[in-house]
């Protein structure tokens, strides 16, 4: 452990000399060894790396048992969603939908929005009798 220390403590001292005693050769060998690694092998590096994550998120797409839809709450599981292809009212997000559509579904999300609003006022109502029942009679 000490050693680590010592070597930390040092390193400042011996960097700062090292710059010191650069000859022009060397300072020429620096700059190609850092152009180097900037224009060629980082940009390989990063294509490599971006293969590799695309390889494996396909791969991790490919074995997913359930499609984004489904983790997010917008559709049903794959097998529900075979069946429902099957018949004429499959249903689909609305992440999909182009302006048009948008327009044409406004009117229907408006009603089911009033709708699960009166619900709640009904059930928050029937919440408040069955409190005044139970504890003012």
């Amino acid at each position: 452990m000490s050693e680590i220390t010592a070597w930390f403590a040092k390193l400042p001292r011996n960097a700062q000399t090292s710059v010191q005693r650069l000859t022009l050769y060397g300072w020429l060998r620096l700059i190609l060894i850092v152009s180097v690694y900037i224009f060629l092998i980082r940009p390989f590096l990063m294509k490599l790396a971006e293969k590799s994550q695309t390889a494996a998120y396909e791969k991790a797409a490919k074995t997913s048992a359930a499609s984004p839809n489904v983790l997010r709450g917008h559709a049903k599981a794959r097998e529900d969603e075979a069946a429902a292809e099957d018949t004429e009212t499959s249903e689909t997000s609305g992440w999909i939908w182009g302006p048009e559509a948008r327009k044409r579904q406004k009117p229907v999300v408006d009603e089911e929005i009033e709708r699960e609003l009166m619900q709640d006022d009904q059930d928050a109502e029937d919440a408040d009798v069955e409190f005044l029942k139970k504890y003012c009679m």
